[in-house]
């Protein structure tokens, strides 16, 4: 199974206030709050449509069991930030565990190793990322840096191992006009690991950083939506007219689709 988590937004949109407003005949700035909001809808509408990321932004995709060849989505890519795998060894905090200071009790201590890093989960969220300095057999592990949280067993907060996959263990493909592609170099192979979202994939996709990276016949379609948008804003038929404007928007949006099957 496949999991896709944005981790950072883009900085800003392909369709600036200005322009937006321009297109739309707006003069006036009582719906600029409104207008802004908008423009993201019509932009991530379209980034629907086309499988791709339009501005620069960071997701981070876990699988349970990945495949030897690994299709990154959102085209084009741009970077692959890391890959990193969860091992199957792992142990809950056994006692409160205070922010500001490197120690961490725990109830297992066996299977971690200094200069191992580890990552403190709770609830599914990972909420600290950190490398062990050295270990009490049984008791605790003292952290290279201090805790940013507090801790507890109350609050079922999991220790487990993080190993980061070599960069130079793996190849990457980041053709603009299909998913990229992440394979093991020659010789080696994908590490093991515990099986449930445990193989994760942070990477940075878009055409670029400036709303100039983008086709223009992709923002074309995107003042389409926005115009849609804008002008049937709570209106009894807007779905209907939704559904209109994303069908015409797709002339623009049709030589730029990634197809999926």
């Amino acid at each position: 199974m496949m999991r896709l988590k944005l981790i950072e937004a883009p900085g800003l949109e392909p369709i600036t206030l200005d322009e937006a407003k321009l297109h739309l005949k707006v003069d006036a700035a009582a719906d600029n709050a409104l207008i802004t909001r908008l423009i993201t809808v019509a932009r991530t509408t379209g980034e629907a449509e086309t499988n791709r990321a339009f501005i620069t932004q960071t997701h981070q995709l876990s699988f349970d069991q990945q495949s030897h060849i690994i299709e990154i989505p959102k085209p084009p890519l741009q970077s692959i930030v890391s890959i990193k795998t969860i091992d199957a060894i792992e142990s809950y905090v056994d006692e409160n565990s205070a922010s500001g200071q490197p120690i961490l009790l725990i109830a297992d201590t066996e299977g971690f190793a200094v200069d191992d890093t580890v990552v403190i989960d709770r609830e599914g969220d990972r909420e600290e990322e950190v490398t062990i300095l050295s270990i009490q057999d049984g008791i605790s592990l003292t952290m290279a840096t201090d805790l940013d949280k507090t801790h507890t067993a109350v609050q079922a907060d999991i220790v487990t191992k993080f190993s980061l996959v070599p960069r130079i263990s793996y190849y990457v493909d980041r053709a603009e006009n299909s998913y990229g592609r992440v394979i093991p170099t020659s010789g080696n192979a994908w590490p093991t690991h515990r099986g449930f979202a445990s193989f994760i994939v942070e990477f940075i996709c878009g055409y670029g950083d400036a709303a100039d990276d983008v086709p223009e016949a992709l923002k074309e379609g995107l003042y389409i939506l926005l115009g849609d948008a804008y002008e049937n804003r709570g209106g009894v038929g807007s779905v209907k007219a939704r559904v209109s404007a994303i069908n015409a928007a797709g002339v623009f949006f049709d030589p730029y689709r990634i197809r999926t099957f």
